[in-house]
């Protein structure tokens, strides 16, 4: 299937695949700490800082499983709480997506579409952007990668066991990292029993009727089993997901932008923002109808890459559940689709591959100026100022939950951050669980005491907890950066 490329005649395999690990690693590192750490990553770190146990019952307590922040966890004891130490986590992972998709893509349609693949990949600004947040969502795209690599040999040698073995690993790994890992699992098992007809189907032989795949899927539930009671009170409580849209015609299309250009979609030219989308499912379906193998990897890749972004969408439209960011594994397949393409549609035509791919790639290169252009979040420099300017006695609340946790991580002060609350009960759930029992609450600014000066950490723009603040208090000083702020006032 796979010819040898002028490219992999100059260079042998191996230095392209490095030249392409090099750039992923550069871009990813290379301004891995423009941005503060916000505020879902100051719940990954104030989580993954508590005792293994802890970590367990606090995820429980939350909307996602607890892999990553007890790989977190263990990662930050050995590297330390710099921001560069704990994102390294998920650039480490983002990086590894690059040489595993050569093996895929590889593997699918040859040695040209992989090296286009593996920088397209290492370009990518949607994963560049989640490569460097101090969240599960990269580890996720690189579990569910090796799951479909395993799937990939399966199909080619179903007697050889160490692809069931490493599918097993990959499938529970990934459940304790992201839940939406079942719908990659759902993907798995559509490709596999639409590989072939139904009148060809035949117990043993066909993957999907074989042993050795339901065994390693049953062996993946019960590895499973002891977080399930977790899992089930969370999808019982809803908690976390009410902030999401429902979908809407738009969704999709917004979604395939921010993989490509990690932009607000609505402010393209309206031609383009159809366009693009379009011909990304027009590339789909070529694959498809000009696939002619054995083994069907258009209908894998396909089926990894969209089945689980449209069961999503299909939920979303009554009950909210659909985010870009839950889905960094399938935009992983969509940039494979795009390269191996690509390469079909050119053929030997250099010219039209090379003019191609230079489209794709410059529209990755104006997304990731978008991405190091949004990484805006400066609440360290806030919070710094506070540092250096506290002074024994002085109190510190945070407006909102949605900078108690990135403040507390910038805070020197060793004067624990009180949480406003505006009388509003926190149900000790989804964030605020890991602060229920911690004694931090403050309903009312009236409950501090006069004479008592009091560093409050908001946001920028008028937010209600600056419109409730007491007459009695004076303002001393303000800093911005970003959109966050601080204020020092004092107390009457």
């Amino acid at each position: 299937m796979s010819k040898k490329t002028r490219l992999s005649i100059i260079f042998p395999d191996w230095i392209v695949i490095s030249l392409a690990t090099i750039l992923a690693t550069i871009i990813r590192f290379g301004f891995i700490a423009k941005s503060s750490i916000w505020h879902d990553e100051g719940f990954s770190i104030t989580l993954a800082l508590r005792s293994p146990a802890e970590i367990w019952i606090g995820s429980a307590r939350d909307v996602h499983p607890p892999l990553y922040y007890l790989l977190l966890h263990y990662w930050m004891n050995l590297f330390g709480t710099s921001v560069v130490a704990i994102r390294s986590l998920s650039v480490l992972a983002g990086i590894a997506v690059v040489p595993l998709g050569y093996l895929v893509v590889k593997k699918m349609y040859g040695k040209r579409a992989a090296f286009l693949a593996i920088f397209m990949l290492a370009l990518a600004p949607f994963l560049v952007h989640y490569s460097q947040e101090a969240r599960m969502y990269g580890l996720l795209g690189l579990l569910m990668l090796a799951a479909l690599y395993a799937v990939m040999r399966i199909i080619e040698r179903p007697k050889v066991l160490w692809p069931y073995f490493l599918y097993t690993i990959m499938i529970t790994l990934g459940m304790y990292t992201h839940y939406f890992t079942a719908l990659a699992v759902v993907a798995f098992w559509f490709y596999l029993i639409i590989l072939q007809s139904p009148k060809h189907w035949r117990f043993k032989k066909s993957v999907f009727l074989s042993s050795k795949w339901w065994l390693c899927n049953i062996a993946a539930l019960i590895l499973f089993i002891p977080w399930i009671p977790s899992a089930f009170a969370q999808v019982r409580r809803g908690q976390g997901l009410n902030w999401l849209p429902k979908a809407s015609i738009h969704t999709f299309h917004d979604a395939v932008w921010q993989f490509f250009t990690f932009t607000d979609a609505r402010q393209i030219v309206i031609v383009l923002y159809w366009l693009v989308p379009i011909a990304l499912i027009g590339a789909a379906i070529y694959l498809l109808v000009t696939d002619h193998g054995k083994e069907k990897y258009s209908r894998l890749l396909v089926s990894y890459s969209f089945l689980p972004i449209a069961l999503a969408l299909l939920v979303s439209l009554q009950k909210p559940i659909f985010h870009e960011r839950y889905f960094a594994f399938a935009a992983i397949g969509i940039f494979m689709i795009v390269a191996i393409a690509i390469t079909k549609i050119a053929g030997k035509r250099i010219w039209v591959f090379t003019t191609l791919s230079i489209l794709v790639l410059s529209l990755e290169a104006i997304g990731i100026r978008n991405v190091y252009t949004q990484s805006n979040h400066q609440i360290s420099t806030v919070i710094g100022k506070m540092n250096s300017n506290f002074q024994s006695g002085d109190q510190i609340i945070a407006g909102e939950l949605y900078v108690y946790f990135d403040g507390s991580f910038y805070n020197r002060t060793n004067q624990k951050i009180l949480l406003y609350t505006a009388n509003n009960n926190l149900n000790s759930y989804g964030e605020s669980g890991l602060l229920y029992n911690q004694n931090i609450y403050i309903d009312s600014f009236s409950q501090l005491k006069s004479g008592s000066r009091v560093w409050l950490i908001g946001k920028t723009s008028e937010y209600i907890y600056y419109s409730q603040i007491p007459s009695n208090w004076q303002l001393l000083q303000e800093f911005t950066a970003g959109y966050s702020e601080i204020r020092l006032y004092q107390v009457k």
